[in-house]
C-alpha cells in the first residue's frame, strides 16, 4: 500500500528515514561481510602458519616418520589452550600424532590434497575448522592437520564476528536516531519560508486582498507556485475592484433617477395611483441604498490605531432608531455596561451593523413589545426581539444576500443582515442567531478577542 502524507516535510522525513534506513542496512551488511571475510583469511593464515610450525619438526628416519614438538607446542596442543588441535597422518593414513585421546585424526581425506586445504567438522560438541597442510620428504607424504574448535570460549574473533550485527545496532541505532532529529530540524529551517507564506495566505480576506505572499528565501522550486498564486491574487483584486466600482457606480447613478421619480409620483393628481406606486419606489431605494451600502463597507480599511466604543456605537444606533420604533408602536431598551467599551475597530461600520441588526429586530418584534439591545464588557451585543423567531434550518441562510422567506414580498431586499455579517467579519468576529425564551430571537455579534484594547 503506498503512503500518502498531506504534510510534504513528513513526506520528505519518511523518504529520508527509508533512505537513511537503506544505507545503514547495507553498510552494516557491507562491514559484516567484509569482517566475517577478513576474519576467515585471518583464520586460515593463522591455521597455515601453525601448521608450517609444526612440519618443521616433522623428520624422516629411516622410512620412517617422526616428530618431536617443543614444549610451547605441546602445551597449544594439549587441548586447554585456545581449543587447537593438531594430528599428523602419513601417506598410508597412519596416525604419526594426535591430540585427541586414542590417537585419532581429525579428518581423513580420500586423497592427500598437493596444496594446502581447509575443512570444517563436527565432533561430538565441537565444530573444528581446520587446514590439510601437506609435507613431502625423501618421496613420502605426510599431512600435518591443525584446526581450532569453534565453540570454544577463547575464539574471540568468531564471537566478534558472530555478534558484529547485534553489538552494532547500539552503536547505529542511537546514530539513526540523532540523524532523523537532525534531519527534521534541517528541513523545518528549511521550509520555514513556504510555512510562512501558507499561513500568511490564509489570513487573506477579501477586505485585505491587496496582501502578497513573500518571494524572497522561498525554494527556487516553489517560487513559480507563489509567483503563480500572487499573480490569481492580482486577478482577484482586480475583479473585486471592479465589481465594487460598479456597484458603488450603479447606486449613485440610481439615485438620481429614483429622487425624480419620487417627486413625480408625489405630483401625480390620481393618488390612488401615487400610493400604489410609492411602495415599489420605496423598495427600489432601499436597494439602491443598501447596495451603496456594502460597495462602501468593501472600500473601508481598518486603521491599525483605529478604536470604536461599543457602548457609544449602540446608544448611538438606539438614539437613531427609537423614532422609527416609536412609530411603529413599539419600544427600544438599551441594557448591560454602561462603562465604555474600547475595541479596535472603526466605529461607522459597527454602528451601520448595530443599526440594521436593530431595524431588523423592529421588523419582526410584535407590536407593543420592546428591543433590547444588550452591551457586555467582554464586547458581546445582542439585539433581542420578541418576534416569530427564526428556525434553525434558516440561520445561515438569512445572511445570504438577497435572501428573503417570502420571495413575493416587496417589503425589504434581504440585504440588510449581509451588511451585518460583512462588517462583523471583517472585525474578524461573527455573528450568531438563538431563540429568546419566551418567543423571539437573539441576535449575537461576537468581536475577536484581538481587537479589544
Amino acid at each position: 500500500m503506498r503512503l500518502r502524507f498531506k504534510s510534504i516535510l513528513s513526506r520528505i522525513i519518511w523518504l529520508h528515514l527509508l533512505a537513511l534506513a537503506g544505507v545503514f542496512i547495507m553498510v552494516s551488511s557491507a562491514s559484516y561481510f567484509l569482517l566475517d571475510t577478513t576474519a576467515g583469511v585471518f583464520e586460515e593464515r593463522v591455521l597455515r602458519d601453525h601448521a608450517a610450525a609444526v612440519a618443521q619438526h616433522l623428520g624422516m628416519s629411516k622410512g620412517n616418520w617422526s616428530m618431536e614438538l617443543p614444549p610451547d607446542l605441546k602445551l597449544l596442543y594439549s587441548g586447554g589452550y585456545d581449543g587447537y588441535a593438531l594430528a599428523v597422518i602419513d601417506d598410508a593414513n597412519r596416525t604419526i600424532f594426535s591430540s585427541f585421546p586414542g590417537n585419532r585424526s581429525l579428518s581423513t581425506p580420500a586423497h592427500f590434497p598437493t596444496a594446502p586445504s581447509f575443512f570444517q567438522q563436527r565432533r561430538e560438541n565441537s565444530v573444528f575448522y581446520g587446514v590439510n597442510f601437506p609435507v613431502q620428504k625423501d618421496g613420502r607424504v605426510a599431512l600435518v592437520q591443525v584446526a581450532q574448535d569453534l565453540e570454544n570460549s577463547d575464539v574471540i574473533l568468531d564471537d566478534v564476528v558472530a555478534n558484529f550485527l547485534r553489538r552494532i545496532a547500539w552503536i547505529v541505532t542511537p546514530i539513526f536516531v540523532l540523524l532523523v532529529a537532525i534531519d527534521s530540524l534541517i528541513f523545518r529551517r528549511a521550509l520555514q519560508p513556504i510555512t510562512n507564506a501558507s499561513q500568511l495566505a490564509q489570513t487573506i480576506r477579501p477586505n485585505n486582498i491587496g496582501l502578497r505572499l513573500p518571494t524572497a528565501g522561498v525554494p527556487s522550486e516553489v517560487l513559480p507556485l507563489v509567483e503563480a498564486i500572487n499573480q490569481a491574487l492580482d486577478r482577484l483584486e482586480h475583479g473585486f475592484r471592479v465589481q465594487r466600482e460598479f456597484t458603488a457606480d450603479a447606486a449613485h447613478e440610481l439615485r438620481t433617477p429614483l429622487s425624480v421619480l419620487k417627486t413625480q409620483i408625489d405630483m401625480l393628481e390620481d393618488r390612488s395611483t401615487a400610493q400604489g406606486l410609492r411602495p415599489h419606489v420605496d423598495a427600489m431605494s432601499r436597494i439602491v441604498s443598501q447596495l451603496l451600502e456594502l460597495a462602501e463597507l468593501e472600500a473601508i480599511a481598518i486603521g491599525t490605531e483605529e478604536t470604536a466604543d461599543l457602548t457609544e456605537v449602540c446608544s448611538e444606533a438606539v438614539s437613531i432608531m427609537a423614532p422609527i420604533a416609536l412609530a411603529h408602536k413599539k419600544t427600544i431598551e438599551l441594557t448591560g455596561t454602561s462603562e465604555p467599551v474600547w475595541i479596535r475597530g472603526n466605529s461607522e461600520m459597527l454602528f451601520r451593523a448595530i443599526r440594521n441588526l436593530i431595524e431588523n429586530a423592529i421588523r419582526y418584534t410584535a407590536n407593543g413589545t420592546s428591543v433590547e439591545v444588550d452591551v457586555s464588557s467582554t464586547g458581546v451585543v445582542r439585539v433581542k426581539d420578541r418576534g416569530p423567531g427564526i428556525p434553525v434550518s434558516e440561520r445561515k441562510l438569512i445572511f445570504d444576500r438577497f435572501w428573503r422567506r417570502d420571495r413575493l414580498s416587496e417589503e425589504h431586499a434581504g440585504l440588510g443582515l449581509s451588511i451585518v455579517e460583512r462588517a462583523i467579519q471583517i472585525h474578524g468576529g461573527y455573528v450568531i442567531v438563538d431563540e429568546r425564551p419566551g418567543g423571539g430571537a437573539i441576535f449575537s455579534v461576537n468581536l475577536s478577542p484581538k481587537n479589544f484594547v
